[in-house]
């Protein structure tokens, strides 16, 4: 508690010094413009689970947002992972796993306004493996007569589709590599943390968890969730998982202007300083401890991996400034009372002097 008032005493001292100190840095890049292919997918993403030679059968829903008939093309791609983990699509006609997907029809026209089903089928072999990977690809049909009066529209739709096979000697594992801040010094929140997961199994995992940071007095501050959307990692591959802690009485933001991120002449969102009333006891001063906890699910149990690491929020310009502060302001208290007791001292000796006259 006497911890918890004196960082409060802290920030209100503090506050009155904190704009005129600060110089503010450049921070994040700006959004790419979208794709103008606007359409609704759902779902999202397929996340299958079948016996070898099974066949399941499922749809993808798309809605046509335009005022336009929007004709498209199914394919089928191979989906990978990136250097970070991310998925991407790749063609690979000699993947022979691309032909369990069937559809009713390999074009359709999209209603306007309208949601359309698109049925499939995925037939798996006896002899098949344990984890398959592709995507349903959506895009303009560009050999229909409808193209050249509908919507003009670039990009496509890819929706994604994880297969597990089940059998024996499939294995869901993983190895939680590493969790790294971008730098082990702050001025201000926020803090950007970094983890990075391996899939050493031969079947896709789901690592989630969180990051508990905790102060230099062994108290419990924040609760980051790690891997939220439920990302998925491919075997072999590792992926990164970014998490941010920006909970705190002063922290850097983007700068906005009604509602739009601010620009530097480089095309890069300026940032600035933000002092959060409501968050005045929450001072970020001293070392911090995070310590992250994932899970991998698997059918009978959770398979845990922990990992931890530390950094310093210091926000020395104020410091410095609240020290000169104190500073002027002793010798000026000091001066006064100097000078008090100079007056004091004075009019007593003079009236002590009349008296002995008298």
């Amino acid at each position: 508690m006497i911890v918890q008032n004196l960082k409060l005493k802290i920030a209100v001292f503090l506050t009155s010094l904190v704009l005129c100190l600060i110089s503010v840095p450049v921070a994040h890049a700006q959004t790419p413009t979208p794709s103008n292919y606007d359409v609704t997918i759902s779902p999202v993403f397929f996340d299958l689970s079948v016996n070898p030679g099974d066949t399941v059968s499922n749809k993808v829903r798309i809605r046509n947002n335009t005022t336009s008939p929007l004709p498209i093309k199914l394919t089928v791609q191979q989906m990978t992972g990136d250097a970070n983990g991310d998925l991407v699509l790749k063609d690979n006609p000699s993947d022979q796993a691309l032909s369990w997907i069937k559809f009713d029809n390999q074009t359709f026209v999209a209603n306007p306004l309208e949601w359309t089903d698109v049925p499939f089928t995925i037939t798996v072999p006896k002899d098949a493996a344990y984890g398959y990977y592709f995507a349903v690809n959506l895009a303009q049909d560009s050999t229909s007569p409808l193209k050249r009066n509908g919507a003009v529209i670039t990009g496509a739709a890819a929706v994604p589709i994880l297969l597990n096979v089940k059998k024996e000697g499939a294995k869901l594992d993983g190895k939680l590599l590493s969790l790294t801040v971008d730098k082990g010094f702050y001025e201000y929140p926020p803090v950007k943390f970094s983890t990075v997961f391996e899939n050493t199994g031969n079947v896709h995992i789901r690592p989630t968890g969180n990051i508990f940071i905790k102060d230099w007095l062994g108290n419990q501050v924040a609760a980051l969730t790690v891997n939220d959307a439920q990302g998925a990692i491919l075997p072999g591959l590792k992926k990164t998982f970014e998490s941010s802690w920006d909970d705190g009485f002063i922290t850097v933001e983007p700068k906005t202007l009604n509602g739009e991120p601010v620009l530097d002449k480089n095309g890069k969102t300026q940032t600035e300083l933000k002092i959060r009333w409501d968050k005045l006891p929450s001072l970020r001063i001293g070392r911090y401890t995070a310590s992250e906890l994932l899970v991998v699910s698997t059918a009978n149990r959770d398979i845990p991996f922990t990992v931890e690491t530390s950094f310093f929020v210091f926000p020395w310009k104020v410091v410095i400034g609240a020290i000169l502060f104190i500073i002027f302001a002793a010798v000026g208290f000091y001066s006064t009372i100097r000078n008090v007791l100079k007056k004091t001292t004075n009019i007593l000796g003079l009236g002590k002097k009349k008296a002995s006259e008298t």
